[in-house]
């Protein structure tokens, strides 16, 4: 509707044909860089043409470029040129990527050759708007089905009167009531005031309200009829939008506007009229918009005759089909009967639902090309008319291959843990958090054998009331309820009432979520009473034997010293010596049960962790010096180093040393201790004497090579706790040659 032609040509290079356009007088050009640049131009003015060479040395190629623009921008004509003629961009072309190709090569004044195709586009596209225009406004009542809110139908209306129907300047002004007003404006008293929703250009001095019965866009609104208003410099069309406001088109001059224009601004009213209209329900077709531009969803739209007027590009590729194979078949083609008597019944459905919002969802095998079958989900709704007419149906497709697979392997999850839930020898219970509290949803047949309770009789009572026997058990319980309501495993050893009393069982609990935020968890009980009484009944039985055995060996070894001091025969006192030196042993021997006590014990408080063993063995070697005065001992450590251990380590080292000076069998013992980085990233102790070496029943004893019996128990108990301290600390002992002295390594794994 301007004297000159307005193109827009995209090209970064510096390229002669497009200078050659701009010095054209009838011709008005924008040039962009990018599909960015081009975008913004196309939003912000009107555009009778685009122009794009297909080789470009930044970005997408011009095929690829123009089928975006073209796609975003459906009414403006589109030339696609090349130097040399290429069969394949004319059959891109052909195919809809652009509305001409043109090879300016051919020309003998490829600018001047490309001027007059533009023009002639242009021509055709004021002449003859159904065949330029018509699939532009196509595409924005498409847009303004799948539109909310009444701001957002007058934008995409005045964005549809200034880029598809190439008027200079419109806009929309509403009538909403006073909540929904002051969400996108200012709040006004009059629910009948007209509010400015959507202006372009956005600088143009539109009045931003008007009541009522003012003049004009108040007078066009009250009385329902099309006004024009001519100025001396431009034309203004006014049109109703029904009770819901009023459309503005203007052009620049009096004469701007034809017939045609009018026409095509009176479909794009009534389209904008029943897009408003239609808001609420258009709330459910918004879903398709997202899902249509969403690359990893399909969607279709069918006609009331169950044919295909618009799918995906997802929904194309899926099938295996040419697009033009796809469009305007019947459905049927692409699903098997049963899927398609179901997705008939829920359409069925749909329709006699009140609500336009509503939605059904069902199962079914989509069909390809090659007739293979895809497991998928369909999403349904209607589309109706204003008279609630049914006119079609939208279907959101999900490829559920996948999901199906995670439901099947989710059911033999489901089947496994079921059965192990009920063959489970230990008593389980499956209880739901209220208020804090575990309550019981399920139980397995062995916590109806132990406690002696029927599922039937405890399931929605809380675990405690059924379980904890007395006052005295709640605090614990409590704190274990509170642990695993805050997501923690729990491990503890309680006393529970059974169908045998109370006995004792080694807890576990296990949280899980269901549903949410919902906190489930799982209760073990491992009966451990026959265990729990034999560890006490040991306890006192090592306490007595270590007692009682220090006391007597002690007051044995008093006695035979009296002994020994009143003897006169050397050989009678040799011998006492020799029976007061085993004495001694004896009560060493206790020392070394309560070390291995130390080791082994259950409620150990030592922890693991990262540690200086080198600190560790220097300043036991020095300890160990002054214990004994007649060995040399010697240590070779770095400075630092770092392996997994506790205060265990020194027990292992001390009895280490202790062996080799105690077992040297000379007067002057050499015992050196090395220790050093291991290839595994932890350290090695070793520790080597002069002595005769370790015998070969004792390595066996110690490496698992030979069983413990009555007869072959090892000569004492100082390598066993050395043996066991590495089991607890995570790594192993083992021996070197035993021609060449006792050399033992401890060998420690890294933290």
């Amino acid at each position: 509707m301007s004297a000159q032609t307005a193109v827009l040509y995209v090209q970064g290079d510096d390229d002669p044909t497009r200078h050659a356009l701009t010095d054209r007088e009838d011709l008005l050009v924008y040039t962009a860089a990018t599909q960015s640049e081009a975008n913004d131009v196309l939003g912000s003015a009107r555009v009778d043409c685009i122009v794009c060479p297909h080789a470009r040395s930044d970005g997408p190629s011009g095929r690829r470029l123009l089928e975006r623009l073209t796609t975003s921008h459906p009414g403006v004509p589109a030339i696609l040129t090349s130097r040399d003629p290429d069969d394949d961009l004319a059959a891109a072309v052909a195919a809809g990527a652009a509305t001409e190709y043109l090879p300016l090569g051919i020309w003998a004044d490829p600018a001047a050759r490309l001027g007059e195709r533009i023009t002639h586009h242009a021509d055709a596209r004021v002449t003859s708007p159904n065949d330029q225009t018509l699939g532009g406004l196509l595409a924005t009542a498409r847009e303004l089905m799948t539109t909310r809110r009444p701001a957002s139908i007058a934008s995409v209306v005045t964005d549809a009167a200034v880029d598809i129907l190439s008027f200079e300047r419109a806009s929309v002004w509403l009538v909403e009531d006073v909540t929904a007003l002051a969400a996108v404006h200012d709040a006004y008293d009059d629910p009948r005031t007209l509010a400015l929703a959507a202006a372009r250009p956005d600088d143009h001095d539109w009045q931003s309200t008007y009541d009522a019965g003012e003049e004009p866009v108040g007078r066009v609104y009250e009385n329902g009829e099309p006004t024009v208003i001519e100025h001396d410099d431009c034309a203004l069309m006014f049109f109703p939008l029904g009770d819901h406001g009023v459309l503005a088109v203007g052009a620049d001059g009096v004469d701007a506007i034809d017939d045609a224009d009018v026409q095509l601004a009176e479909i794009l009213a009534a389209n904008a009229a029943a897009g408003v209209d239609r808001a609420r329900r258009e709330q459910t077709l918004s879903l398709y918009q997202t899902v249509v531009d969403n690359v990893r969803e399909m969607m279709y739209v069918l006609d009331e005759r169950g044919r295909i007027v618009l799918a995906s590009d997802e929904v194309v590729d899926a099938s295996g089909y040419d697009r033009e194979d796809v469009l305007g078949a019947h459905v049927s083609r692409f699903f098997p009967d049963d899927g398609l008597e179901r997705g008939t019944e829920l359409i069925a459905d749909l329709l006699e639902e009140d609500d336009p919002n509503a939605t059904r969802t069902y199962r079914a095998d989509a069909l390809t090309a090659d007739g293979d079958p895809i497991p998928a989900e369909i999403e349904l709704s209607v589309l109706r008319d204003d008279d609630g007419s049914y006119q079609g149906t939208i279907g959101a497709i999900r490829d559920i291959s996948d999901l199906l697979a995670a439901e099947a392997e989710r059911d033999r999850e489901r089947d496994r843990f079921r059965s192990l839930f009920e063959h489970l020898p230990d008593p389980v219970i499956d209880s739901s958090f209220q208020d804090g509290e575990p309550v019981i949803d399920s139980v397995n047949p062995a916590f109806e054998r132990v406690f002696g309770h029927d599922e039937t009789d405890v399931v929605g009572t809380p675990v405690n009331d059924v379980l904890v026997p007395n006052e005295d058990d709640d605090e614990l319980a409590d704190e274990l309820d509170a642990r695993a309501l805050a997501d923690e495993n729990v491990s503890a050893e309680i006393t529970r009432s059974t169908a045998d009393g109370d006995r004792h069982f080694l807890f576990r609990g296990i949280p899980y979520h269901v549903d949410g935020d919902d906190v489930h968890a799982f209760g073990i009980y491992t009966d451990i009473t026959d265990q729990y009484d034999r560890e006490q009944h040991l306890q006192v039985l090592h306490r007595v034997l270590r007692h009682n055995l220090r006391t007597d060996m002690g007051i044995v070894t008093g006695y035979l010293d009296q002994l020994a001091e009143d003897l006169e025969d050397p050989d009678a006192v040799g011998i006492l010596r020799h029976v007061i030196g085993r004495a001694e042993d004896a009560a060493a021997l206790a020392d070394k049960v309560h070390q291995l006590e130390q080791v082994i014990r259950k409620d150990s408080t030592f922890t693991t962790g990262p540690t200086n063993v080198a600190d560790h063995v220097r300043s036991l070697a020095d300890r160990l010096r002054d214990t004994y005065p007649d060995a040399t001992i010697t240590t070779d450590a770095p400075a630092e180093a770092i392996a997994n251990a506790d205060e265990r380590l020194d027990l292992a080292v001390e009895n280490l040393v202790e062996n080799a000076v105690e077992h040297a069998q000379r007067p002057d013992p050499v015992v050196e201790v090395l220790v050093e980085p291991n290839a595994a990233g932890g350290v090695d102790i070793v520790v080597a004497d002069n002595g005769p070496g370790i015998p070969d029943h004792e390595r066996d004893l110690l490496t698992g090579d030979r069983s413990v019996s009555r007869v072959e128990h090892g000569e004492g108990l100082g390598l066993w706790v050395v043996s066991w301290v590495a089991r607890s600390l995570g790594g192993t002992v083992s021996f070197g040659d035993p021609d060449a002295g006792s050399e033992v390594v401890l060998e420690l794994r890294a933290p």
